[in-house]
């Protein structure tokens, strides 16, 4: 039978546990509460095991916690769920005192646990009581956070489709983007992550982790093949480095996806070219969709790694492309030395801005030699890629697919990482 002081302590504690849930504080201002309450250490964890907030009693704010994996592996097998339980001190599992340990839930689904270490004073039997209704308010405050993140990032996700249909009224969408904290006027580089086969993937997951990789504000929203992904580009920043960064940081977000995520990439882009970067972004995704080997690793590329031969190569029969380049490139590949010096000449005269000079300078070799092997190309191919634009767009498309393809003769869009293959003429 509890007194009337047991009574009006609990009481007490109730009232100043419920009035913090939905408030300014959060998660952290009920673990100050209910170290306060009761004069201990307390700590909250979240389903990963990460320490989200720590307080203590003045002087012992900032004590240790043991990793909450020791305490959950100590608990006893016949503990009963959702009731906070007595933590026996074990020095060779490297937990020093006792401690309540409690579960938090959400709905029916464990969120986190609340440790109360029996530090400074000894645990009392009201401790149990405070342990349970803080697991129960801590629950509580998850929920509302979730709700208030869904709210925001719906907010978010609406922000990014009227800016990429660009039918709003500006005013409008300054005042929601000042709400938000997302600049409107900002240049952006836009990501398209293809998702045919409706994989598991949370788009909003997805975006936190893209701007945690690159430490600028992502907007996200979902399409009909994926997910669509707005990058702000700094003011100051190079746009080609903005490009790469992007491509770079995306690639190491959607390798942890399920599924072989490909993605295409704008250049950076005006508020008012967002619709144009978004039909880039779609064009690249869809070629490496059709031409990059699944087994490759390169599976973001970005619209300037393509050029407008992407125009062809997204909206052509796939069988088409591949039979067009077997027409124009054909007696080049077939793996011999002196085909394969042909195409990687080819790579670097274009690489370069279609300069003999420039191309021999790369290859290593005299100019004649390049231009020895231009007019061998010329007897197999019956194609002048130096003297004929026309033939000089042919090859060129074509050798793009070849590179898309992964050829061993050529690198992979990427003309920095090719190596000089030992030459013959």
């Amino acid at each position: 039978m509890l007194s009337y002081e047991e009574l009006l302590e609990q009481h007490s504690a109730e009232l100043r546990l419920s009035r913090l849930v939905g408030g300014r504080g959060g998660l952290s201002a009920i673990v100050r509460a209910g170290a306060e309450l009761t004069g201990k250490v307390t700590a909250l964890f979240d389903l990963h095991d990460r320490l989200i907030a720590r307080a203590g009693p003045e002087g012992f704010k900032r004590a240790s916690v043991p990793p909450v994996a020791r305490s959950r592996a100590a608990v006893p097998a016949a503990a009963e769920a959702r009731k906070p339980v007595v933590v026996p001190a074990d020095p060779v599992a490297q937990l020093y005192r006792r401690q309540l340990l409690g579960e938090i839930f959400v709905d029916d689904a464990v969120v986190g646990w609340l440790v109360v270490l029996e530090h400074p004073t000894p645990l009392r039997a009201i401790d149990a009581f405070l342990a349970m209704r803080m697991a129960e308010h801590l629950g509580r405050e998850f929920l509302v956070q979730r709700r208030i993140a869904s709210v925001a990032w719906n907010a978010r996700a609406s922000l990014a489709r009227q800016l990429l249909r660009g039918t709003c009224d500006q005013q409008d969408l300054r005042s929601s983007g000042e709400y938000l904290g997302v600049d409107i006027s900002a240049r952006r580089v836009l990501a398209y992550v293809l998702d045919r086969d409706r994989e598991d993937v949370d788009d909003e997951q997805l975006a936190v982790d893209l701007e945690h990789q690159l430490r600028l504000d992502v907007l996200a929203v979902r399409g009909s093949e994926g997910t669509v992904l707005l990058v702000e580009a700094p003011r100051e920043t190079n746009p080609m480095s903005t490009v790469a960064h992007v491509k770079t940081a995306l690639n190491a977000v959607t390798s942890r996806l399920p599924g072989n995520r490909i993605a295409g990439v704008s250049s950076v882009s005006e508020p008012s070219r967002l619709r144009r970067a978004y039909r880039e972004a779609r064009e690249v995704a869809h070629c490496v969709d059709r031409f990059v080997p699944a087994s490759s690793q390169r599976r973001v590329l970005a619209v300037d790694d393509l050029g407008p031969a992407r125009l062809f190569l997204a909206n052509s029969d796939a069988e088409s492309v591949r039979g067009y380049v077997d027409d124009v490139l054909g007696p080049l590949l077939a793996g011999d030395p002196r085909g394969t010096n042909h195409l990687l000449t080819l790579q670097k005269y274009f690489d370069t801005g279609r300069s003999v000079r420039a191309a021999a300078a790369r290859l290593g070799v005299h100019e004649n030699t390049v231009r020895l092997r231009f007019e061998r190309m010329h007897d197999l191919t019956g194609l002048n890629v130096l003297g004929n634009a026309s033939d000089q767009l042919s090859v060129q498309t074509a050798l793009l697919v070849v590179r898309l393809q992964g050829h061993p003769a050529v690198s992979v869009i990427d003309p920095a990482a090719a190596e000089c293959r030992p030459e013959t003429a």
